[in-house]
């Protein structure tokens, strides 16, 4: 009784699922006049009619050129020869050196402040004294029990730099980062002793 229960349970669930019943031919849908959307359209325009979009253009308005716009220090630099920095630009960068600095057992927030500034100021002279592309650094913490015990500094450069002036910015690099750290470290104590 339950198979022959069973067996009439699945052949009408087939039966529904394989039959096609069309429920739009029975329900009468209200017609929408688009008459009133004829001449309206988000991208209409005196000279642009049906919402054609305009063509794409690098003048201004007035069909001239807009006028280029003087660039501060703090913006990013680009190259003016695209063709030419094409080498330089995007090149593949590599770590041309690491470096583990200590601050200590007992580093904390502070001493991350001092040495973050410090690491300002040597990527900052690097720069300035070699030119170096695709010049950057990254820095870890690798400190076992204070994470900020020790820190990992890499010089990264770019790969054709790293093989021009690699060893010179690098060490340039890392001989600034410990003065300055040094630096700053004593500035800091002896205005916590006064």
């Amino acid at each position: 009784m339950r198979k022959l229960l069973f067996c009439c349970v699945f052949c009408a669930v087939l039966g529904t699922a394989c039959s096609s019943v069309d429920y739009t031919s029975r329900r009468q849908l209200k017609g929408i006049d688009y008459s009133a959307y004829e001449n309206a359209s988000a991208f209409s325009s005196d000279n642009n009619y049906y919402g054609q979009l305009p063509s794409p253009s690098v003048l201004g308005e007035d069909g001239f050129l807009p006028a280029e716009q003087p660039l501060d220090e703090s913006a990013d630099f680009t190259s003016e020869e695209i063709a030419a920095s094409y080498g330089k630009y995007t090149d593949v960068t590599v770590v041309a050196a690491a470096k583990r600095v200590k601050l200590g057992a007992s580093a904390n927030s502070k001493n991350m402040a001092l040495f973050q500034k410090a690491l300002d100021a040597a990527y900052k002279r690097a720069l300035r004294t070699y030119r170096p592309a695709g010049f950057t650094y990254s820095i870890s913490s690798v400190g076992a029990v204070n994470p900020l015990s020790d820190i990992e500094v890499s010089c990264i450069l770019g790969e054709q730099a790293a093989n021009e002036v690699g060893q010179s910015t690098c060490n340039l690099f890392f001989d600034t980062l410990v003065q300055q750290y040094n630096l700053l470290l004593r500035e800091a104590q002896q205005n916590a002793a006064l």
